[in-house]
């Protein structure tokens, strides 16, 4: 994927679809479409917008560390690599859910397990926003360069870098249940903690 440098976020609307979330996985036989915008404002951060056809998504939670995923939510995962100063080796990967309600799962780490809530200052600078429609619903959040440079010690992105990501569409509620994915995840069982499918992505 790649990805625009913006020098403001009003003109994220310009860029048209940059990703779908239209792999269906581990016997999924309909999800509901998505698709979604990303671009990067220097100095700044990333601005996404996702857009779900579906109406009356399931969304019983509410506020702050919540597991959306028993509703309908849509997500975006991000792995970084650390800034130069940083340690060598694997690095965290942050992933962001929400319901159609704004509630958020906010989270890094290393693995599925033993990760680090976003406090709740940081859920707030993620800014999200959702809106309903009669047949779909929108979510927009922002994903600021304060909170990666406290994860990752990176300052901002330049035309050689790269990281990788996935976005997702998910609900564990049997009545409702399914996954799809942008990367196709290639493991069994049902698990979007799988950095090692997400896409890379250069600006």
């Amino acid at each position: 994927m790649k990805l625009q440098i913006l020098s403001s976020p009003a003109q994220l609307s310009s860029l048209g679809t940059s990703f779908e979330v239209s792999h269906l996985l581990w016997g999924t036989r309909y999800a509901p479409p998505v698709t979604g915008i990303i671009g990067y404002v220097d100095g700044d951060g990333f601005y996404v917008e996702m857009t779900c056809k579906e109406s009356d998504p399931l969304r019983r939670q509410s506020g702050l560390q919540v597991p959306v995923y028993l509703d309908s939510a849509m997500e975006a995962f991000f792995q970084f690599s650390f800034s130069s100063d940083r340690p060598e080796g694997p690095s965290p990967y942050i992933n962001l859910e929400f319901n159609a309600n704004g509630a958020l799962l906010a989270q890094y780490g290393y693995a599925r397990t033993g990760r680090t809530l976003f406090s709740t200052d940081e859920c707030r600078r993620l800014s999200c926003r959702t809106e309903i429609q009669d047949d779909r619903w929108n979510l927009s959040f922002r994903l600021p360069l304060s909170i990666l440079e406290g994860i990752y010690g990176i300052a901002g992105f330049g035309p050689s870098d790269t990281f990788s990501c996935n976005f997702y569409k998910i609900s564990e509620d049997p009545a409702i249940e399914h996954y799809a994915a942008m990367s196709p995840v290639r493991s069994e069982a049902p698990d979007f903690h799988k950095p090692e499918f997400f896409e890379k992505v250069s600006f």
